[in-house]
């Protein structure tokens, strides 16, 4: 599974709302999460060679874009507790996001820096093309 595309359970009641997850949900051992807010430009534009993410829409709304390598895909994610997964050699970037846009991001990787990062889109078609032959 390159990316999947799913909702997280929310629960609303008079208080408010609450939205779960458990790491044991995830396809991966978490290693680190962080949050992405007051965007001003496209963020992402790349590709992990070993880290596997899940972006998460905690407010607001943003688009993903993502490219397997043989598939593009566009996702809007605007709801909390909408999801997107990406496996490793996923090339995935986020653009229109909202002015009170919120993104979390779950890693399996503790963060070194770009050194496993693919940022050039064409090297990244390349590497799938030598990897499916």
């Amino acid at each position: 599974m390159k990316f999947k595309f799913w909702k997280l359970p929310v629960f609303l009641d008079q208080k408010g709302g609450t939205c779960v997850s458990e790491f044991k949900d995830l396809p991966f051992k978490p290693r680190r999460i962080y949050f992405i807010f007051d965007v001003k430009q496209t963020r992402g534009g790349h590709a992990h060679k070993k880290e596997q993410e899940v972006f998460v829409c905690v407010k607001g709304s943003f688009k993903a874009h993502i490219h397997d390598g043989q598939t593009k895909r566009s996702f809007v994610l605007n709801k909390a507790g909408q999801a997107l997964y990406t496996a490793n050699m996923v090339w995935h970037e986020f653009d229109h996001f909202s002015a009170d846009a919120v993104m979390l991001a779950i890693s399996s990787t503790a963060y070194d820096g770009q050194k496993g990062y693919i940022m050039d889109l064409d090297q990244f078609k390349e590497l799938c093309r030598k990897k499916s032959s």
